[in-house]
């Protein structure tokens, strides 16, 4: 029993284990196109090892600063980038 709550209260969702690439495997080796990105999450590629080390590095000095009053240095180099 999941003690979690659910977006969907009738139907217990499948148990996501591990990714690789841009699929995600449930605890009966199902395969998902992870295409579950929202406003605060994108896939990046699971499992790719260039994304984990920076992801730690970032995590050193910086985990999370919410957009609405802040910015970072990483948030202003992404969007360099991206314009």
């Amino acid at each position: 029993m999941s003690h979690s709550f659910p977006r969907h209260t009738k139907v217990s969702p499948p148990v996501a284990v591990s990714g690789k690439g841009c699929y995600l495997y449930d605890a009966s080796g199902r395969q998902y196109l992870d295409a579950f990105g929202g406003a605060a999450v994108s896939c990046l590629g699971h499992g790719d090892v260039e994304v984990t080390e920076a992801i730690k590095a970032q995590l050193d000095k910086l985990a999370f600063a919410h957009t609405s009053f802040l910015t970072s240095d990483p948030a202003e180099q992404l969007a360099d980038l991206l314009i």
